[in-house]
């Protein structure tokens, strides 16, 4: 129970929020770099995870365990979104009628036509 609370300490949860959230539906929509949407969030996390680390580095500075604390939000974020976090967005967006983002590469609905 000890190690449990440990590993759950030392998960930074705004920046898996940010992740999970910001995956989803801005990465899902504006960053796709393959049609396949688990790659997809892969490359969001990995760019938001580098940008994330140079943020920390310029505000209040990053020694060796924050860098192992992301690396451990990074890989538990990834795990958890593609074991359960996936289809908990697609039940939470079933129930409340929200159309789907699409999120592979080339399905992305045209945008509107910006009027003069």
């Amino acid at each position: 129970m000890e190690k449990l609370l440990m590993f759950l300490n030392s998960i930074d949860w705004i920046f898996a929020a940010i992740i999970l959230v910001g995956g989803r539906y801005w990465g899902g929509k504006y960053f796709t770099i393959s049609k396949n949407a688990s790659l997809n969030f892969l490359a969001f996390a990995t760019v938001f995870g580098a940008i994330w680390i140079g943020i920390q580095h310029f505000t209040v500075g990053v020694n060796s365990y924050n860098v192992g604390n992301i690396f451990i939000t990074y890989l538990f974020t990834t795990s958890f979104y593609e074991l359960l976090a996936k289809k908990l967005f697609e039940l939470i967006e079933g129930i409340f009628n929200k159309e789907k983002l699409p999120l592979k590469g080339g399905d992305r609905p045209p945008d509107p036509p910006i009027k003069p």
